[in-house]
């Protein structure tokens, strides 16, 4: 395992977060107070890319539904929140039937959803010499 070139401190200030792919990797690189952390970039849950979410301390809120992650860690903290209210609401000025279908229809994917495991992201050691932010792969 050797550590490759990932990215450039100047790229990712404090606070903030920059997807990277290396060696056929996707790696989330996160910069807190100065502290650079590598962990995979894509959900345990179904894929969507981590480095997209907000970051507020050093927890990562995926884009898609909203798992939790602590980028230092890569462990997760809370699984997906799948909610049918919000997106049923679109549905509000419809008829009743188109209303009815699209209700029960999300109802059904979030059940489906909710059997999802959801895991923790793999972590990288990570190396910074001047400018540069080396990752261990």
């Amino acid at each position: 395992m050797k550590f490759v070139n990932a990215a450039k401190v100047s790229e990712i200030p404090s606070g903030t977060m920059k997807h990277v792919e290396a060696r056929g990797n996707e790696i989330c690189i996160a910069n807190i107070n100065g502290r650079f952390y590598a962990m995979g970039d894509r959900c345990g849950h179904e894929n969507a890319r981590l480095s997209l979410g907000p970051l507020e301390g050093t927890v990562v809120t995926c884009p898609m539904h909203y798992s939790t992650f602590d980028v230092t860690t890569g462990k997760l903290l809370s699984g997906p929140k799948l909610e049918t209210g919000e997106a049923a609401k679109m549905f509000d000025g419809c008829p009743d039937h188109v209303r009815n279908g699209m209700t029960q229809m999300f109802r059904r994917l979030a059940e489906n959803q909710s059997t999802i495991k959801t895991y923790d992201q793999p972590v990288y050691e990570i190396k910074v010499k001047g400018d540069d932010v080396f990752v261990r792969l």
